[in-house]
């Protein structure tokens, strides 16, 4: 069943320019609730201050369930919210909607790890895997440059529904993406915030919402983004997950796998990680594919050599590069690479390892992020309770939805002849074409397995635009995971990035205007 949204319809018909989060607050509370609905249990608003770079700065955090209803008026669900706003209303200030991956993940992380004002301290600053759990003010926080919202997906955080049809919809990749888009419409009717410069993050699986947002945006609502910030990027399910007789997805793991070898000290030379890297790159394309396109025209002493470098590279034995045929995947890699030892290593970030809960060759756990992974769940429900005041909210915060993973509906009206491979570029580049001047920041971990760099390198360079739209894209990288975000180096490393990315922008937008 198809539902054609008008979000918060009668309230878009009556609403009113916002002089200030707070008149926004109050015509939100008037409208949304009728005689059945405590909006005090609904919408927070908080006032706080944080010392940053630039001095202090004062913020409101609004938290909320904005109710999605379909083209009759029935209530469908609601869709849970956190905005960092800048107490000095200024409706031309850049506004970032935030959100994870999954599919299925809420925003927890997002908030207390990274972009938010508040974050969790690091085990390099002393923060261990038993409470008691320490927040700070956040200095790597971007709410110096821009306004945040918060968005968890439908079944994700407090985001709900009672309608099972509606629940169907939005646990695949189209019906995701429509409730994103009529969510910050609604956003930008209820806080005045039209005029603001858009912009996206995106981590994991929602870089592929981004990718479909910035396009369907357009189309729904005319919002044209000025840019999309892409972390930890998935954007050709062709490029990551293994494929029964081909070899792409494996041949774009070497430079992960390499990096990997490198930190566990695996390699036999003096490279640096970059020339590693560098080093591995060329041989994943002129190496490594033309083996793996012809194996049966290599000869047993040609087959042995390429075995034999390719294990030095990658750092597994020769005798397991033989056993697979070369074909690497994630699981095997990370299963074998400290096979003697009896450990695992992380496919989120691979610097980490850990113990194998079974005797088998089940691959069930993953290390990664052991030592802080305890704290999210307990710091960010105290953080909402308290300093957020949405304790008086009784429902269960999810941080990941298994069940929306598993139903997740893969298929994607532009899909072609792989309805369950899903493919964002064309997307991406539908969007670049119509809206040329929006700005692509990409963001890979060297130690991502799952999504490895050179996946969404292959990806870009296989965009077949024109060579005017490389400069729309900022590469960078950092030496962790998946998770870049939960290291500090990496963080810190991040907001330094991402602040040259704002501002370019800023600067861009000042010279269109004086033209």
């Amino acid at each position: 069943m198809h539902f054609l949204f008008l979000l918060l319809a009668p309230i878009i018909a009556a609403a009113q320019p916002n002089n200030s989060i707070e008149d926004a607050m109050k015509g939100l509370l008037s409208q949304l609730f009728n005689g059945d609905d405590d909006p005090e249990d609904s919408l927070t608003s908080t006032s706080h201050t944080i010392e940053t770079a630039d001095g202090t700065f004062d913020y409101t955090a609004v938290t909320g369930l904005l109710p999605q209803y379909d083209d009759a008026g029935q209530k469908l669900g609601e869709m849970f919210f956190t905005a960092y706003l800048k107490e000095d209303y200024d409706p031309t200030r850049p506004l970032t909607f935030v959100f994870n991956g999954g599919p299925g993940g809420s925003s927890l992380s997002m908030h207390i790890a990274g972009f938010g004002p508040r974050r969790l301290l690091y085990p390099e600053e002393g923060q261990g895997s038993k409470s008691p759990f320490h927040l700070i003010d956040n200095p790597q926080t971007i709410l110096n440059l821009t306004d945040i919202v918060m968005v968890d997906p439908i079944g994700t955080g407090y985001s709900k529904t009672d309608n099972e049809a509606y629940e169907s919809f939005a646990f695949g990749v189209e019906g995701d993406i429509v409730s994103f888009a009529e969510f910050i419409r609604v956003f930008c009717v209820q806080f005045d915030r039209w005029t603001s410069p858009k912009y996206l993050i995106g981590a994991s699986y929602g870089t592929c919402r981004a990718c479909g947002l910035a396009e369907d945006l357009m189309a729904s609502s005319g919002i044209y983004l000025d840019g999309i910030i892409l972390l930890g990027s998935a954007l050709d399910m062709n490029t990551i997950f293994p494929q029964r007789d081909l070899y792409l997805s494996e041949c774009l793991k070497i430079p992960t796998y390499a990096a990997t070898a490198w930190y566990h000290g695996r390699t036999n030379h003096q490279k640096s990680l970059q020339e590693t890297v560098d080093f591995a790159r060329r041989f994943a394309m002129e190496d490594y594919a033309p083996a793996m396109a012809e194996p049966t025209r290599l000869t047993k002493i040609e087959q042995k050599a390429f075995y034999q470098q390719l294990a030095e590279l990658i750092g597994l034995p020769e005798t397991t590069i033989a056993r697979y045929q070369g074909r690497i995947t994630e699981e095997v890699y990370v299963t074998e690479f400290k096979a003697q030892e009896r450990k695992v290593i992380g496919g989120i970030d691979s610097r980490y390892e850990g113990d194998i809960s079974t005797v088998g060759h089940e691959y069930f756990e993953d290390p990664s992020y052991r030592n802080f992974r305890p704290a999210f769940a307990p710091a960010f429900m105290q953080y909402l309770q308290e300093e957020l005041q949405t304790g008086s909210i009784i429902n269960k915060y999810k941080n990941f939805s298994v069940e929306a993973l598993y139903r997740w509906d893969w298929r994607m009206f532009d899909a072609g002849y792989q309805p369950t491979r899903p493919n964002f570029l064309q997307r991406l580049r539908r969007t670049l074409v119509a809206n040329p001047t929006m700005q692509v920041f990409i963001g890979s971990g060297y130690y991502d397995i799952r999504t490895p760099f050179a996946a969404v390198e292959y990806s870009i360079d296989h965009l077949e635009l024109p060579e005017s739209y490389r400069s729309n894209f900022q590469f960078e990288y950092y030496e962790a995971g998946h998770g870049f975000i939960f290291d500090l180096a990496s963080l810190e490393k991040l907001k330094v990035d991402l602040t040259q990315f704002y501002n370019d922008r800023l600067i861009h937008n000042s010279k269109s205007t004086r033209k």
